[in-house]
């Protein structure tokens, strides 16, 4: 909840800044009795909002250059901003890939034919490790926010500490990092080697990734959505009515300085100079430290001095050498890298840019347009004849001083009558901009906003709350971690030093025997030494693990051969011991936890045809009752799908159970209500319990039941009937699924069972319950 400032305290107002931090702090202003004016470098306002003109042959039309797309839920200023200005929105599709080496390697996050569009990687151990790595990540990351790891936590220590694959780290994690954050490219890298992006600070990327539904291996996903005319739309309509002989372009503000009544000067980069009552320094934390340097406070240096930007040159063309290779792993962000090492070896990212593919991003119709493409940092010069526009933006670069100084901007919040604001001041994107924008204009100066303002810094909450799914998946990575990867990781470990010493051996020669010539046991053993530099040079780590060994028996007076092999043998010893216990808790675990976790599965993903558990409050996953009502929304322009009803009983239950009507007919996102009727026939009560399932089976993630009677105890006295109703809806998502295409009907079937009890009288489900 905002403090809104006392309004009627007329004042003279300086905007410096005309990006989309400007831009809101000007639109709250203008609906105030404060006199504004904005300044902006160079000789247009939007900043990163860009909207430029793309043209094939007679054809034209508008793409977005810097800020492309938003969503739903972490952009909740900014969407109510548009709602309020009437700016049209549409969804847009946000799907990822990445190439790496020239299409040496590929993998695509839009399908299974996407993720092996290569079809090696499914004989691949990287690839499947890297999945693995994923859905570990996706739960155990959460472990940082609950725990409130410190900003000096980096993301790269967090990975080491973890013990996460290179395939995972550098296939994955960190080309998505660099592509959401915009890359930094690798003369940055060089400027600034602590700014490479393992040293991202690990809070702040994986509170992101969770507020926005990217840490979630099954769960669903952002409404990502795009402005339907490009995103200079709202620039203009912000502006509407705004005198245009208080915007001056092309002016660019040096530094500031207090008068003697505390008044703030502004001066310009052409020598003039103009007093105001205040100024918002809407610009990036590096320049707003630059224009206050000279006059800044000690607390203001210590602050403002962390902050830094990286340059990225964005540009527009239609060259597909900068996408992936294989047009299966075609997405809307394409992520292309580079490696530091030999080609398709593991080694970090060398170079990292990212293709936005318009076409997909924007609707845009690539039979009439071709290939409408934005690339951010390109790893070549696209063909020059397929270039439309070259642009340059400025991203903030975080560091763990740069979030440490975050949290301290409170302190020189409207002091000397300046005030701070931009993305730097958060995560870094659009809506927090546009959020700061509006929170300065309304809290030190009493703006207008004709919204509830919004904080999505914790858009989901401090911290996350653990269901029984998420413990019952955590587990299940466990057994896989230690009773597969860990065994592997050992095999494969003993083995590779099981051939290298092989490889002494031989490099020694079987020359060396007592009774060899003196020329045989000389030549052995410089094949010997030369074997020992090898491994030297190869292992350095173990060479001087092995030297300390030596040395700390030679210290002790015993000998260095016999210490070592009885340390040998007890690590040995200890490995199998710690390996045997872990497989037989992990049987153990895995036989009692097999069924639930099958059914927990099936109830996230649908497979087998096993419904999802509806979205919103109803729903574990969800405690937003606002998801639920996004969805229930019907999509009127989509066909109608028939839905059928079945249902059966088990031999041992004499009930009579079938559903009351035949068929419905239903909208994508439109409830419904259907009924089942069952009947005892026998002279007894009887308790039942109903299982469901869904066919064709592809439909089942999209089923989804808001209430019914299934999983539940039912009991019937003899000779009783009752309606059971079911209240369910398909969800709009089903649209985008290409394996939905053709499918007109789906089929819901109800299977009553006999409930049974144990000898401490708890209920037992069916089988498979």
């Amino acid at each position: 909840m905002l403090k809104r400032a006392n309004p009627y305290l007329r004042k003279k107002v300086a905007i410096v800044g005309g990006g989309c931090t400007g831009i809101a702090a000007l639109w709250s202003l203008n609906r105030s009795p404060h006199d504004a004016y904005i300044y902006e470098a160079s000789d247009r306002l939007g900043g990163h909002t860009n909207t430029v003109e793309f043209t094939k042959g007679k054809y034209k039309t508008l793409v977005d250059t810097g800020f492309i797309v938003f969503n739903s839920e972490t952009y909740p200023n900014f969407i109510n901003f548009l709602a309020n200005e009437g700016v049209k929105t549409v969804p847009t599709e946000m799907s990822f890939s990445v190439s790496r080496d020239e299409g040496l390697f590929e993998w695509a996050a839009s399908g299974l034919d996407a993720l092996f569009c290569q079809r090696r990687n499914l004989f691949s151990p990287r690839m499947w490790r890297m999945l693995f790595d994923m859905i570990r990540f996706n739960q155990f990351a959460l472990d940082v926010l609950m725990a409130d790891e410190p900003p000096e936590l980096t993301i790269g220590q967090y990975l080491d500490r973890e013990g996460y694959s290179d395939a995972f780290r550098d296939n994955y994690l960190m080309p998505m990092a660099a592509a959401v954050w915009s890359t930094y490219p690798d003369d940055v890298w060089n400027t600034f080697p602590d700014d490479h992006m393992l040293n991202f600070p690990a809070v702040t990327l994986i509170r992101f990734l969770w507020n926005h539904h990217l840490l979630s291996s099954f769960g669903a996903r952002q409404h990502w959505l795009t402005i339907a005319t490009g995103s200079k739309t709202y620039v203009d309509k912000a502006m509407h009515g705004f005198p245009w002989n208080r915007v001056l372009l092309n002016t660019t503000v040096t530094t500031l300085t207090n008068e003697t009544d505390g008044r703030v000067r502004l001066h310009t980069k052409d020598g003039d100079s103009e007093v105001f009552d205040h100024v918002i320094l809407a610009t990036h934390g590096d320049q707003a430290y630059a224009i206050v340097r000279d006059s800044a406070t000690e607390e203001e240096k210590s602050i403002l001095q962390n902050f830094r930007t990286t340059e990225n040159v964005a540009v527009l063309h239609s060259d597909t050498s900068l996408m992936p290779r294989s047009g299966k792993a075609w997405s809307s962000w394409n992520c292309l890298t580079t490696s530091t090492g030999p080609k398709g070896k593991a080694a970090q990212n060398k170079e990292v840019c990212v293709t936005y593919n318009m076409n997909i991003l924007q609707h845009i119709p690539r039979d009439v347009f071709g290939d409408v493409l934005v690339t951010l940092n390109p790893l070549h010069k696209p063909a020059p004849e397929t270039v439309q526009g070259r642009f340059t933006y400025r991203h903030p670069l975080y560091t763990p001083a740069a979030i440490r100084a975050q949290q301290r901007l409170d302190s020189i919040q409207n002091k000397r009558g300046i005030s701070y604001a931009g993305a730097w001041t958060n995560y870094g994107f659009h809506e927090d901009g546009f959020s700061s924008g509006l929170r300065v204009a309304a809290e030190h100066l009493g703006g207008k906003i004709p919204f509830e303002w919004k904080d999505s810094t914790f858009c989901r909450g401090q911290k996350p709350n653990l269901g029984a799914i998420d413990h019952l998946l955590r587990a299940w990575i466990v057994l896989v971690q230690v009773l597969l990867i860990e065994v592997v990781g050992l095999l494969v470990k003993t083995a590779s030093e099981s051939a290298i010493w092989r490889m002494v051996l031989r490099r020694a020669g079987a020359q060396w025997r007592p009774t060899a010539t003196k020329a045989a046991k000389s030549t052995a053993k410089s094949r010997l030494a030369g074997s020992k530099r090898f491994f030297s040079q190869s292992f350095p780590r173990r060479q001087q693990q092995q030297q300390q060994q030596q040395q700390n028996a030679r210290i002790g007076g015993a000998a260095p051969g016999m210490n070592r092999m009885s340390e040998i043998y007890k690590r040995r010893n200890r490995s199998t011991a710690y390996y045997t216990i872990s497989v037989i808790l992990g049987t153990v675990a895995f036989s009692y936890g097999s069924v639930p976790m099958y059914k927990m599965i099936c109830q996230t993903t649908g497979w087998g045809g096993q419904p999802v558990r509806a979205h919103g409050a109803s729903s574990s996953s969800s405690s937003d009752p606002s998801d639920l009502a996004s969805r229930l929304e019907p999509v009127t322009d989509a066909k109608r799908i028939r839905v059928t009803f079945s249902s059966s009983v088990s031999d041992v239950l004499p009930w009579k159970f079938t559903p009351q009507q035949r068929e419905v007919r239903v909208l994508p996102g439109e409830t419904a209500l259907a009924f089942y009727t069952a009947t005892n026939l026998s002279d007894k009560d009887i308790i039942g319990v109903a299982t469901y399932s869904v066919t064709p089976a592809q439909t089942a993630p999209y089923f989804s039941k808001i209430q019914c009677f299934c999983f539940e105890e039912q009991r019937l006295a003899a000779g009783e009937t009752v309606d059971m109703p079911v209240f369910f809806y398909l969800d709009p998502d089903l649209l985008k699924d290409v394996n939905m295409r053709g499918v007109e009907t789906v089929t819901l079937n109800y299977t009553f069972f006999k409930a049974r009890y144990d000898d401490n009288g708890r209920f037992k489900g069916p089988p498979g319950f």
